[in-house]
């Protein structure tokens, strides 16, 4: 039955399904023709996810069947979680409006659940439909006679009644009674969902539609239930079940068969793949939903033909890119491999500059240009990104004052507020990282390998705005410290048993993610963030995969984190682009890591002298990558002098 012809002409890229009542049967079973609906939509490039009022962990059985790779929302919203449960987002009740709400419900004569993210908490084992959710969710509730111990970090209030009537009347008494403060609808005719104003499902299809930069219009929903109509009205086509009430059937395009008729996979059939069109733009690439998720995504790379060719460009506009990282091996490079900056070093070589100045008058130039692309985004951000990288000579790793007077000088010569200068963090950098924080002069720290090491950049960058603070400076000199992850791989590949490849630099990574988490919420970090400080944000380096027979984005993948930034070559970010997905987020406890770690020490790596070994082997490979480069430029300023 087709409600709305004119709207139904629009193209659709994305689906979002309520669960219960609709994608699932009474029984709730997903069946073959729902399962091989779902696969279609894939293989059309549709984009497909699901919004519940279940608890995330009521969700996590559909994951695998669907082959859901999108954020999920449960509690109508006020959970928002990838497909392995970890949370992107959580809406919690106001704690001292919770009493008022479950006075209001019990007063109607509906029993009360409450749940948590985690948890679900009744007053009764046997009271009417426990038994029933449970098994629909998959796991049992927390029987208290109280409520009162458990009264704060609840996502959503359940009133459950077999009377209709009596929870359709509570519903508008809660709406009437606390207006904007709640989002109180009726998920079925026996349950009323009470959550965060923000955790409904038009608030989902918002969110939904901003997050993949799909307009709202190109969105199909289905559902069955009074709260689904909110997403109803938003959506470009929006399908009702058979098994909706007339109501719900009047605000929807068009009207499917029930759930126990096939009525998800009918609705696909008919109304939503003849009118499939796959989305395009930044955001539905995997290299825009990390974004989305809250990870900067650097390119590590420069060269003056990306610059000047507009890939650079590109990069920002298609592939979220919004920063850059160099290093010596990166310009030894780009200058032997190209003739774009013969002119310039044929004009500097006629002011008599030597080979090491000349270098810099190159670099400078090309991330000055950088700077001033990304400089939009570093005015967006507030200065959190936005940012190129420039690197020392590496023939001051262990020269601490050179390294600081360096640090000042490229700095000061480059006059870009969005350049970083990279020092190496080895133990004569630290001091040179504190005083060029304490003096205003953002730092990328280097070659960074394990906990440890982090802990030590930290504390030097906290020294240095600690020091701005007692004298009364700004607190918002920025900084990242660079983990490098690649290497630690590449180092015991041939001294590890096969099932232990490509896993101990993913390993150390998680461990220093739970370290960095960690310090963000100690006191002293809470104290320099009162004082205006921004963080030392994380940052992943050495992320292109090595191993032949690894994925090529899989060190992207697996570290994927909120607050933390990943530099990635070319190669990596293209192919993140093309054939990546983000199901999982990094847990902030480091998941795995120990027990990895500790089967590595098992296997004879010691961890700890290995990481040491790591960082001076990578200050040893960038001065010779540095004498490289000088001999490059030396050369090409001999041919062209003769020329």
């Amino acid at each position: 039955m087709e409600l709305n012809p004119v709207r139904a002409t629009q193209s659709i890229s994305a689906v979002l399904t309520d669960v219960d009542g609709t994608l699932v049967t009474k029984d709730k079973v997903l069946t073959e023709r729902a399962l091989k609906a779902v696969r279609h939509l894939r293989e059309r490039g549709i984009v497909f996810t699901i919004t519940s009022g279940r608890p995330p962990r009521g969700m996590r059985m559909l994951v695998e069947p669907l082959g859901l790779t999108m954020p999920m929302a449960a509690f109508n919203g006020g959970v928002i979680v990838l497909p392995d449960m970890s949370v992107l987002d959580e809406r919690q009740l106001p704690d001292y409006l919770l009493p008022a709400l479950i006075d209001m419900i019990l007063a109607h004569g509906l029993d009360v659940w409450l749940f948590r993210s985690t948890d679900w908490y009744v007053r009764s084992r046997d009271a009417p439909r426990v038994d029933r959710e449970a098994s629909t969710i998959q796991f049992p509730p927390v029987v208290l006679p109280t409520f009162d111990d458990v009264l704060s970090g609840i996502v959503k209030i359940v009133g459950v009644n077999e009377d209709h009537p009596r929870v359709a009347a509570c519903e508008a008494a809660v709406q009437t009674a606390f207006g904007t403060q709640v989002s109180a609808a009726r998920s079925q005719p026996h349950y009323l969902d009470v959550t965060h104003p923000m955790a409904n499902k038009g608030v989902v299809i918002e969110r939904l539609s901003r997050y993949l930069g799909i307009p709202l219009d190109r969105i199909a929903t289905l559902g069955d239930q009074p709260n689904d109509v909110l997403m109803f009205k938003k959506s470009g086509l929006s399908i009702a079940m058979g098994n909706a009430s007339e109501e719900v059937k009047r605000q929807a395009t068009f009207v499917t068969t029930s759930f126990g008729e096939e009525g998800f996979a009918n609705a696909v059939e008919q109304f939503i793949l003849p009118q499939a069109e796959p989305a395009s733009g930044p955001a539905v690439k995997a290299t825009g939903q990390l974004h989305r998720l809250g990870q900067s995504l650097w390119l590590d790379n420069i060269t003056r033909d990306l610059l000047s060719s507009g890939t650079l460009q590109r990069y920002i506009d298609e592939l979220s890119v919004t920063g850059l990282t160099s290093n010596p091996t990166i310009f030894e490079y780009a200058i032997k491999n190209s003739s774009a900056y013969d002119a310039a070093i044929g004009g500097q070589t006629a002011q008599g500059r030597s080979v090491e100045e000349l270098f810099f008058e190159l670099a400078i130039d090309d991330l000055t240009r950088a700077a001033d692309l990304f400089r939009p985004i570093y005015d967006r951000t507030n200065g959190v990104d936005g940012w190129v990288s420039l690197e020392v000579s590496p023939l001051l790793a262990y020269d601490t004052a050179g390294t600081l007077a360096a640090a000042k000088d490229l700095f000061a010569r480059a006059g870009r507020p969005n350049l970083m200068i990279k020092i190496p963090g080895t133990p004569e950098g630290l001091p040179a990282i504190e005083e060029a924080i304490f003096s205003g002069v953002p730092i990328n720290v280097t070659l960074l390998f394990s906990r440890e090491h982090y802990f030590a950049a930290a504390e030097a960058f906290l020294r240095g705005i600690e020091r701005r603070m007692d004298d009364g400076l700004k607190a918002d000199v920025a900084s990242v410290a660079s983990v490098f992850v690649s290497r630690w791989d590449s180092a015991v590949a041939a001294k590890v048993p096969a099932e232990l490849r490509s896993r101990l630099g993913i390993a150390a990574a998680k461990r220093t993610y739970k370290a960095y988490r960690s310090l963000l919420s100690s006191p002293r970090w809470q104290r320099i963030y009162n004082a205006g400080a921004r963080p030392q944000r994380l940052l992943w380096a050495s992320t292109g995969t090595k191993d032949p027979a690894a994925s090529d984005v899989m060190y992207v993948k697996a570290l994927a984190a909120p607050f933390t930034v990943n530099t990635m070559p070319e190669g990596t970010l293209k192919a993140l682009a093309n054939h990546g997905d983000i199901p999982t987020l990094l847990r902030a406890d480091g998941g795995d890591c120990e027990e990895v770690l500790a089967r590595f020490a098992g296997a004879g790596i010691d961890i700890y002298a290995l990481a040491n070994q790591l960082q001076h082997e990578g200050a040893k490979s960038f001065v010779k990558s540095w004498n490289g480069l000088m001999t490059v430029i030396a050369s090409k300023t001999a041919a062209l002098a003769k020329g």
